[in-house]
């Protein structure tokens, strides 16, 4: 009873009037769990009237029939609620994939899909994933088989590969279909070679998802007005269809690695649709003009479509968020912009063979945010009041070896453009740029600037403007092999990168860069580094991390195990644990995984280190905040016992370090840490600490 009355009245004691009709609940659904918690949650909001009317129904129901049982709670469903449920349950696993698919046929997801969480109907996991019982998933299949099992042309969902099959053996004899979901993931093809004809008989199709869909066109018959979502991966198509179609409420066509079509159909006929993806459509070599005209896309993207020359002139795509034509490299003309493209953020034109970006960018597509050009050896220049897009935050140049010149209102500058005054990021990497190249005076502009890549140019020595950005965060120099020394740097500086430039000899003091805690650098120059940043700016919340690429083979044998012996007095005199790490291969991991174990072994932990860490050539050195750890339960102030550090490719040591070493510390002073710029990597964190509540491990996984 207490399981029905926690999702009936949201606690485990009935309401009063209400306990008769519970006991008869209870006793018609036999006590099965998963009836009760999904009957409870159906009744929650309904009156004593609605409550009796279900509890007729399940006194009709036999014993045995769990899944009739289960349907009262369906049968209370909206219309909207109905379908949303059928198509979770028989398609998708994935909710991001259900949300884009059923919003594309207005089904408005976001609110049905928190109904049917209510209704105990589906459970949506941390990685947002669909969970769904046996018992229900086997209630959906078996609502949209309803009283023909065996006739899979009256189902309303067909997603199983039997029953396409048998379909396709219809061919043109296929009967008119009730399908409105087709879906199938299975890559053969022979069982699916009369299917154009079969699809054209399923006039309620909402939406299609098919991978490696046979190589004919969908006939002039296919005419489903209710298609809101077209997905065919890596189809066998020339071509979608013959001439003209209107489909008035497609949304969404994805023809991903459709490595034959060679055209695109008619835009003019799909008045709603909003995002077309053909990446890698190798032989797509034409797209037809009316695309230029649709005034309801938002998403276009042909990236690595390596056969095609020209985009359509843009004459009516005011509402383009997004356009990709990275990796068209046969492209050598900028799109003709005819309009205001107000609501354009992104346009990634990377591997193209584009030489000119023409000064209609610049006037007409004044929100810009992000611009791609990485890798348009061709490009000679960029021309139009560049520097005017005020909104353009991310600007990529990197690989760009042609770029010669820039014209505004008559003058020329050698090699740069003038760059927009509120840019975030600007990778000029790979550009084969050398001393004189950077004009000082450029980056006094960029008063926004966070992220700086000059990544494999070839100067010796970086312009002082440098020191002169405020807002920096990141500096990437590596493999600048002509770099002889380390710039000054501008106090914001989080995350410096220096790797594979062997003339770099002059490492000045770290110590001054107070939110500096990511550093790589050149061999046999960890120990050092870390040492003076954490002189200068260690606290008791902040990770950092050196990296300094060991090159050359050792014979010293490096420890797996360290047993460290903590003081009585670690936890008010001590911050933190410094990690020295070295690989078994020469050029070292990407990934280290650290374990903490308690021990009761003997270690005498001694202040001063007996060790010559300049020719233990330790790739890796990090400092971990005891603040991090804790959380970890047995890891409070009267724990005095052993730990072991265990890794388990490479070696490793560990040490202690003394408060003394805190110069700053957050009780005593105004800085606020928390504007110190975290990870360079939305999705990676470079210390990632987790805790088995199980073994009481600590784990520690430090990727740099």
């Amino acid at each position: 009873m207490g399981l029905f009355s926690r999702h009936a009245f949201q606690n485990d004691k009935r309401i009063e009037g209400y306990e008769m009709l519970s006991e008869e609940v209870v006793s018609y659904t036999g006590g099965l769990p998963l009836a009760l918690e999904v009957l409870g949650s159906f009744l929650h909001d309904k009156d004593k009237d609605e409550w009796k009317c279900a509890l007729a129904r399940l006194k009709d129901i036999p014993d045995d029939e769990v899944t009739k049982r289960l349907k009262i709670s369906y049968d209370g469903l909206t219309a909207n609620e109905k379908v949303l449920f059928l198509d979770i349950a028989c398609c998708f696993k994935d909710k991001d994939e259900a949300m884009k698919v059923l919003d594309a046929c207005d089904l408005h997801p976001g609110i049905g899909i928190k109904v049917l969480v209510q209704k105990a109907l589906i459970k949506v996991d941390s990685d947002g994933r669909f969970e769904m019982h046996d018992l229900i998933e086997e209630m959906a299949h078996y609502i949209v088989r309803g009283e023909h099992p065996k006739s899979p042309e009256k189902h309303s969902r067909m997603w199983n590969r039997e029953d396409i099959a048998y379909l396709c053996d219809m061919g043109a004899d296929a009967p008119p279909m009730e399908t409105e979901v087709l879906l199938s993931d299975f890559l053969g093809l022979s069982y699916a070679v009369g299917l154009s004809d079969v699809v054209a008989n399923m006039k309620k199709l909402r939406w299609i998802r098919f991978f490696s869909y046979p190589a004919s066109p969908f006939p002039s018959n296919f005419q489903p007005k209710e298609l809101g979502y077209l997905e065919l991966l890596g189809s066998q198509q020339k071509e979608l269809w013959h001439g003209y179609k209107h489909l008035p409420n497609l949304k969404i066509i994805d023809l991903r690695h459709s490595y034959f079509l060679t055209t695109t159909p008619d835009f003019e006929g799909l008045p709603c649709l909003e995002r077309l993806i053909l990446k890698f459509c190798m032989h797509l070599e034409e797209i037809h003009p009316s695309i230029g005209y649709h005034k309801r896309l938002v998403f276009v993207d042909m990236e690595c479509c390596l056969s095609l020359k020209r985009f359509p002139p843009i004459i009516h795509m005011k509402n383009l968020e997004a356009l990709y034509l990275r990796g068209c490299e046969k492209l050598q003309q900028f799109p003709d912009i005819r309009l205001n493209m107000d609501s354009l953020v992104t346009l990634n034109l990377g591997i193209t063979k584009i030489e000119i970006i023409p000064p209609s960018v610049a006037r007409f597509c004044t929100n810009l945010v992000s611009f791609d050009l990485r890798n348009c050896r061709k490009l000679k220049r960029i021309e139009g009041n560049f520097h005017l897009l005020k909104s353009l935050k991310d600007l990529d140049l990197s690989y760009c070896i042609g770029l010669q010149s820039f014209h505004h209102d008559g003058l020329v500058s050698l090699k740069l453009p003038q760059f927009p005054r509120f840019l975030r990021k600007l990778d000029l990497s790979w550009c084969e740029l050398g001393d004189g190249d950077i004009p000082s005076d450029i980056f006094c502009e960029l008063l926004n600037l966070q992220v700086l890549d000059l990544r494999g140019n070839k100067f010796s020595r970086l312009p002082s403007g440098l020191s002169q950005i405020p807002c920096l965060k990141l500096l990437d120099m590596s493999w600048c092999y002509n770099l002889l020394e380390l710039p000054d740097l501008p106090s914001s500086i989080a995350i410096l990168k220096a790797t594979g430039c062997p003339s770099l000899k002059i490492v000045r003091d770290l110590s001054d860069y107070k939110w500096l805690w990511k550093v790589s650098l050149p061999e046999r120059t960890n120990k050092r580094v870390l040492l003076s940043m954490l002189e200068g700016n260690a606290v008791a919340n902040r990770f950092m991390s050196v990296l300094s690429p060991v090159i050359e083979p050792s014979s010293r044998i490096f420890t797996r195990l360290v047993t460290l012996q903590l003081p009585s007095n670690w936890y008010s005199d001590f911050s933190g644990l410094l990690l020295f790490l070295r690989s078994d291969n020469i050029c070292g991991g990407f990934r280290y995984d650290i374990r903490i174990k308690q021990e009761t072994s003997a270690y005498d932990y001694s202040e001063e280190s007996d060790e010559d860490w300049e020719q233990c050539m330790y790739e890796r050195v990090g400092y971990v905040p005891f603040n991090s750890l804790r959380h970890i339960p047995w890891l409070n102030p009267t724990y005095t016992k052993n730990i072991s550090f265990h890794t388990k490719y490479g070696g490793h040591n560990v040490e202690l370090v003394r408060s003394k070493n805190k110069i700053v510390d957050l009780n005593e002073n105004s800085i606020d840490y928390s504007e110190c710029w975290g990870e360079e990597y939305e999705h990676t964190k470079t210390f990632k600490i987790m805790y088995d509540s199980q073994s009481c491990d600590i784990h520690i996984v430090w990727t740099h």
